[in-house]
């Protein structure tokens, strides 16, 4: 039993110390969408920091400002609101000098004024074809991969908006999902950027039917698996 217990608590104190300690989130609350990223990060890491800015764009851009690169991870989930007044660049600098993991998605990749493609060519994506409606299906190109990890449903809604989500064609980044049943190019959805940590997206989890399961994955994928995973947990308690 003591051992069971030291165990137990060892897994905790593991857990804690290996969180990331401050996560800062723009992402765009509306029409009942968007509250996934943040349910997520809620189970996976309750102990985390999160600054979170629902579609306003002054106040992320004084808490990345106030912070810098001591943001562990930094989220950009744009489907809703102009993304013309956040601080593309500045985001962009600290993904260029590795301080921080990014992910970001956003429908003004084409249409932006402020650095989005800019960031788009830096993350690995060479060029952007935008997806409205109709709602096409999302599949995934490398089901090895941690991000698509028990994710059997990746079907999504349209909640009314004209540009959806978007198509990528990659330089060298790495797509995990796309929009075609086999790899295509030009048809990359879910991509691990050059960083090989980093997220870029043109599948928007924020109205996917499994929002919340997908963006857990994309968390822990980008955290380095450092969070206690199912198979980490499986793999303590076979240890008993």
């Amino acid at each position: 039993m003591r051992l069971f217990l030291g165990i137990i608590l060892l897994a905790s104190a593991l857990l804690i110390a290996q969180a990331p300690q401050n996560i800062l989130v723009y992402h765009d609350v509306q029409l009942g969408y968007g509250s996934a990223v943040t349910t997520a990060i809620s189970n996976l890491w309750p102990s985390a920091t999160v600054s979170a800015h629902n579609g306003n764009a002054a106040t992320f851009n004084a808490a990345l400002n106030s912070l810098g690169a001591g943001w562990d991870i930094v989220i950009l989930e744009c489907w809703y609101n102009n993304t013309n007044d956040i601080y593309w660049m500045g985001v962009n600098d600290l993904y260029d000098t590795g301080a921080i993991k990014l992910f970001a998605s956003t429908w003004q990749w084409t249409g932006g004024s402020s650095g989005q493609m800019a960031l788009a060519n830096d993350m690995g994506v060479s060029s952007v074809t935008n997806i409205s409606s109709p709602v096409i299906p999302h599949y995934v190109w490398n089901a090895s991969h941690s991000i698509v990890d028990g994710i059997t449903d990746w079907s999504w809604v349209d909640p009314g908006l004209g540009i959806l989500n978007a198509r990528f064609t990659v330089s060298n980044a790495t797509p995990v999902t796309g929009w075609s049943s086999s790899p295509q190019t030009g048809q990359a959805g879910i991509c691990v950027a050059n960083d090989g940590s980093s997220v870029i997206s043109g599948f928007t989890p924020a109205y996917a039917t499994q929002g919340v399961a997908i963006w857990e994955n994309i968390l822990e994928f980008m955290w380095g698996g450092t969070s206690l995973t199912r198979s980490t947990w499986g793999e303590i308690k076979s240890s008993f």
